[in-house]
Parts: structure tokens; C-alpha cells; sequence
């Protein structure tokens, strides 16, 4: 498989290509996004079967295979997909898009930056993917009939993790269910030899257990960080077949347990190995708790954001400029030059601009043009390289953000009011407006009264913040304060907000001066909830727990479901022991039932536990764990409330 660069965007029925990201034997992948009504957007990736294969019979066949069989697994750690069909000849599938690495790229990059898995993330990598399998393994279909699905090529490529340390198992490919007619024929070799089981590469029936062969391989090796079979593919498969391969306790000094688990899991007989993923779970999850471990998706997203940090950044800009590409020209824009525009833009803005033009249009055209234009602006700039559209983007972040405090420009107003357009629209309104201000300087002014121009450093400092360049977003505001002290009131809250997402930058690494900023903050946006949460998370990370509980107070008074401040406050009550008060603010926070409920029910069986309140405890620990069964926290707590419990008895 090979990366492709070079692509222009295409529209493809409802979906819009945006970028080639792969090309394979069969089939190439996009990065596309699927386009809906009101500006519904959502990131998506595209798999299409090669247009010359595309009268290959058995091959459409195989990939119709795929997409049916596909389309029944749904489990967190499979890949999902979304739809399947045909279109201009082309078979196709869409599916979620992973931001993410395969593990062959994370185990490249960690001997790159010397920076290892560490054996807690290693085991949480290989517990997600035993998940997943035992999940497809005893899939059914509708009328309830075991489909004995097996994947057939578990290996590093098809291992992904995303930055937000989920863990993906993707192309079930080369996967058949043993009912099918188009079933591989004994004798037929799939899937890379390097992670084959014995029988794989024997070229035998195989079942479930083979699987469990190949996620044994990749365990042993990010363990181990050693290949466990090398050479070339006669050697590797000569060893496959042999199951020869060094002893993972000759290879590096590991945990008797997880020797235990990888001589299981890699026995060259299917019948000495696990029988179900299942098994090997349960034993993974029993090592993580006797080493005392306690992985979780959060410890694996950290190592790779610190891993792929740079990548990230890269990503993240081609990401913004892919969903900001557009198909076509909105008839509003043929004014400007049409589907021209980015070849002749800058010229025929000019002359559009002397002939007064755009005076014509209506405010719907504008509002559709100015829609058009945010998701371009991007392109444009880059393709023509002119001052002009860079004076109208930091114009239009400065009017931008008077009508997110003021919402008092006329056509943004009118617009919000009497059309009840979405506020996209009338954003992208004010931006084309912008533009007719900057370079109609002798027309008259809308009735609303008169606009003052903004200075360079004021449109400055709302250019950076609208692209959160926080840092010289607050330079900017600095100047502009000490040029115009009394406009300070009128940009308080910009002003505040630039100051605390520079803040939030530096609260792991500068606390102190962190709280600085922070402190500032607040003085200017005092209705700020956010503001005082971050406050007070910096005042925990100096170790100041008394003083932090002020401005978490502070926060949820101002929102009392900000469910972040709620727990944080509870967290900062029971560090100065106040367990009372720790228990109404997690109990709060149970009410309002957050992605992470198994957490603030197992603080709040803690503090329970602190007040003698066991029967307490002990009941929000079941309800913990049956929130999260891999809360090995909560687990342990309960163990030892039950065991002091029986011991009393």
C-alpha cells in the first residue's frame, strides 16, 4: 500500500472526496466528509473498489462480502461502518474515520523518539483487541445463528489508535464466516505471514483460535519491542508454521503472569492455546490488577499526543482545510468572477469592487456568498497570496467578535432577528461586509450609526484569537489597552478569553504563571465559569487545594451543571477533608450523569467511606462497576470494604 498526495476534491453522490489516502490491490481509500441539510458536515472515510477491477466478478463479489459483513459488527473497538452501495459503476463502503496511528507506525516512531510502550499500555492495547474479537467471534446473525466470524489477518496495520487513545480493529477484509459459500478454500493463504498462525500458514481450516495466535504476536512484541518472527517471507513462514520463536523470558525480564498469558496465547497446537478471546481477557485484566496497573484510554491518549505531537499538528491543519473545501460556486458569487475565482479572484474583486457591483446584491445573496466564502477563505488566500483577503479576515474577526458581545451590526442583527438564519450564515455575512467597509470607504454608513474603523492592533488581536493564537492574541490586546484605555470594557471578554486559553497552555508546564493570567482573566470576564475552573485546576496543581475551592464555587454558582467544576470542587472539598461537603458535590455530579460516572460514583463511595457510611460505599461501588466492570479502582475498594465488613462480623 502506497500514499497518495496529489488529488483534487470530487463529488461523489452525497459524499464529497476530499483527499486519495491510500491506494491496495483491490481497493483505494478517502478521507471524504458526507454532507446533509442545515450545514449537517460529519468526517467520514470512503473505500472504493479500483475502477479497473470494477468488472472483476469475484472480486466485487468479495467486497460486497465484506460490506454485509461488516455492517452487522458494532462494538467500540471495531471500526463502524456506515453504508454501503454502488454508484457510477463503483462499488463503495463508508466508514468511520479514524485521527489516529496503526500500531506499525507507533512501534516505528516509538524506536524512533526512544520512547516505548509501556507494559501498562501494551496489555490495555492488547485487552481492547481481545474485546473486539471475542465480540465478533460469537457474533449471530438476525435468526440467531452463530456466523463463527474470524478476522484472518490481526496484525499491526490493522490495530489503530486514536490520538484520544481509543483502540480500533479495522478491515475485516479478508474475514468470511464459515456458513459462506465464498468461504477461502483449504490450501489458500491470507493475511501477513509474519502474524499467521501455525495452521494459518499451513494452509488449514482455521478457526477463532488463530486469531488468538496473532494477538498473541502482537503482545509478545510490543512487551518484548523485538519481531518475533524475522527474516525473509520463507523463513518467516518456515517459523510460522514451526511456531519457533524466542521465549518471551529469554527475551527480556517480564511478570510471570504475562509469560503465562503469551505461552497460552501462542501454542503452536489451537487446542493448548485459549479457547476464546474471552479467556485471554480475563487473564490480561487478572495480570493488570496483580502488577497493581491501572491503564486507562486517558494514560494511552497522553503517550500518543506526546508520541505523534508534531504529526498532530500537521494533521489537524490538513483537517481544517479539508472540511473547508467547497464543490462549486454559489450563483451570488458569480459577481466575483465564479469558478474563476481562484485563478482571477483578486482582479475581479477589484473591479467588482470599482463598479460598485456589490452594492446589488441582496442580503440573501450575501449570506449565501458569505457562507460560501468561510469555507474557501482558506484556499483562497493560499492560492492568490494578496494582501487583500488577508485584510478582510482579520477585518472580519474584528466585526466577528463585536457580534458575538454586541450583536449590533446592522445586517448581522437583521439578519438574526427577521430571516432567524443560522448564526454560520450571519457570521459569514459580516465577513463579505467586512470586505464592501474596507474597500468602500466613501459610501455612506447603515443607518445603525456610525462605525469607528478598528485599529491595527485591535484587529490583530481578534485575528489571532479567532485562530487561537492565544499568545499573540493577548500581545495584542496589551497594546491596544495601553494605546486606548477605554475601550478595555468593550473587549473584556475577548480580552479574557485570549488570556485564559493562554493560560490553560501553561498550567502544566508554568503554573505560577498560569495562575497570573488567570487571576487577570477573571478580573475582566467575572461572569466567566470556565475562567474560575481553570483557576482553580491551577491552584490544585500548586498544591493551594483551600484556595482553589473559592473559584470552583465561584464556577458552578455561575453554572450549576457545569459538571467538570462540580467534580473538581468535590475533588478539592475531600483533599482538605471536608467529606461532607466533597459528598454533596459528587452527588451532584451523579445526577447529571457524565461520560465518566463511574469515576465520580467511586469518589463518592470514597468519601462515603471516609464518613463510616459503608453500606453507602459499597453500593455505589457496585453501581461503579457495573457502570465500568474495568474500573480495577473501584473493584479493589469494594474487595476490601466487603472483606473489613466480614472481618467485623
Amino acid at each position: 500500500m502506497f500514499y497518495m498526495h496529489a488529488f483534487r476534491p470530487t463529488r461523489f453522490g452525497k459524499y464529497l472526496l476530499l483527499e486519495k489516502i491510500a491506494t491496495g490491490g483491490m481497493a483505494q481509500l478517502y478521507r471524504a466528509k458526507i454532507t446533509g441539510v442545515q450545514g449537517f458536515e460529519k468526517l467520514i472515510a470512503i473505500k472504493q473498489v479500483l475502477p479497473h477491477l470494477a468488472g472483476e466478478e469475484e472480486l466485487v463479489k468479495s467486497f460486497i462480502d465484506e460490506a454485509k459483513l461488516a455492517a452487522l459488527l458494532n462494538h467500540q473497538n471495531i471500526v463502524q461502518i456506515y453504508d454501503f452501495g454502488s454508484m457510477d459503476g463503483a462499488y463503495f463502503i463508508s466508514m468511520e474515520y479514524i485521527f489516529g496511528r496503526d500500531l506499525r507506525l507507533i512501534a516505528k516512531k516509538s524506536r524512533a523518539e526512544d520512547m516505548p510502550l509501556t507494559l501498562e499500555n501494551a496489555l490495555y492495547i492488547t485487552s481492547r483487541v481481545c474485546s473486539g474479537l471475542n465480540y465478533a467471534h460469537n457474533l449471530k446473525d438476525f435468526q440467531g445463528k452463530p456466523l463463527n466470524l474470524i478476522h484472518r489477518d490481526i496484525s499491526p496495520q490493522n490495530i489503530l489508535i486514536t490520538y484520544e487513545g481509543d483502540v480500533k480493529i479495522v478491515d475485516f477484509g479478508i474475514a468470511k464466516a464459515a456458513s459462506r459459500s465464498t468461504m477461502t478454500q483449504v490450501g489458500m493463504i491470507k493475511g501477513k505471514v509474519a502474524y499467521m498462525s501455525p495452521e494459518q500458514a499451513e494452509g488449514k481450516i482455521i478457526d477463532r483460535r488463530s486469531d488468538i495466535f496473532s494477538t498473541g504476536i502482537l503482545l509478545y512484541e510490543m512487551v518484548t519491542g523485538k519481531r518475533m518472527f524475522r527474516g525473509d517471507t520463507l523463513q518467516i513462514l518456515s517459523q510460522v508454521r514451526e511456531a519457533r520463536f524466542d521465549q518471551p523470558e529469554k527475551v527480556t525480564n517480564l511478570p510471570p503472569k504475562l509469560c503465562e498469558i503469551l505461552h497460552l496465547a501462542l501454542a503452536k497446537e489451537p487446542e493448548r492455546r485459549y479457547q476464546s478471546c474471552g479467556d485471554m481477557l480475563a487473564d490480561l485484566e487478572e495480570c493488570i490488577y496483580q502488577l497493581s496497573l491501572h491503564p486507562t484510554a486517558r494514560g494511552l491518549s497522553r503517550y500518543m499526543k506526546e508520541l505523534f505531537k508534531e504529526e498532530i499538528v500537521a494533521e489537524e491543519e490538513a483537517m481544517r482545510e479539508a472540511v473547508s473545501i467547497g464543490i462549486g460556486i454559489p450563483d451570488a458569487l458569480e459577481p466575483l468572477g465564479g469558478s474563476q475565482l481562484p485563478k482571477q479572484g483578486e482582479q475581479k474583486i477589484a473591479t467588482a469592487v470599482e463598479k460598485k457591483e456589490l452594492k446589488k446584491w441582496t442580503g440573501k445573496q450575501l449570506l449565501h456568498a458569505g457562507q460560501h466564502f468561510l469555507h474557501t477563505a482558506r484556499t483562497l488566500t493560499k492560492a492568490l497570496g494578496s494582501s487583500l483577503l488577508a485584510r478582510m479576515k482579520s477585518t472580519g474577526a474584528f466585526l466577528l467578535a463585536r457580534i458575538r458581545s454586541t450583536r449590533s451590526f446592522l445586517l448581522a442583527k437583521e439578519a438574526w432577528t427577521t430571516r432567524r438564519l443560522s448564526y454560520a450564515a450571519v457570521a459569514s455575512a459580516v465577513i463579505l461586509m467586512a470586505m464592501v467597509y474596507l474597500f468602500w470607504p466613501a459610501e455612506p454608513v447603515p443607518p445603525s450609526g456610525k462605525v469607528i474603523p478598528p485599529s491595527t492592533e485591535l484587529k490583530a488581536a481578534m485575528a489571532a484569537l479567532a485562530e487561537d493564537r492565544f499568545e499573540e492574541a493577548v500581545t495584542a490586546f496589551e497594546k491596544v489597552s495601553a494605546h486606548e484605555p477605554s475601550i478595555i470594557k468593550k473587549i473584556a471578554g475577548d480580552y479574557a478569553r485570549a488570556l485564559r486559553g493562554k493560560g490553560s497552555k501553561y498550567a502544566e508546564t508554568d503554573s505560577q504563571k498560569a495562575k497570573t493570567l488567570l487571576l487577570k482573566a477573571v478580573a475582566l470576564d467575572p461572569d466567566s465559569a470556565e475562567g474560575y475552573h481553570q483557576l482553580g485546576r491551577v491552584y490544585v496543581k500548586l498544591g493551594e487545594h483551600t484556595k482553589a475551592i473559592e473559584p470552583y464555587e465561584r464556577a458552578v454558582a455561575l453554572d450549576p451543571q457545569f459538571t467538570d467544576a462540580l467534580y473538581n470542587l468535590g475533588y478539592a472539598y475531600a483533599l482538605t477533608k471536608d467529606y461532607v461537603k466533597a459528598e454533596e458535590m459528587y452527588r451532584r455530579v451523579v445526577v447529571l450523569n457524565p461520560s465518566y460516572l463511574d469515576e465520580a460514583l467511586f469518589n463518592l463511595a470514597v468519601v462515603q467511606g471516609k464518613q463510616g457510611k459503608k453500606e453507602q460505599s459499597i453500593e455505589n461501588l457496585e453501581r461503579a462497576l457495573k457502570e465500568n466492570p474495568n474500573n480495577k479502582q473501584a473493584e479493589k475498594y469494594l474487595r476490601n470494604l466487603k472483606e473489613n465488613s466480614e472481618e467485623n462480623e
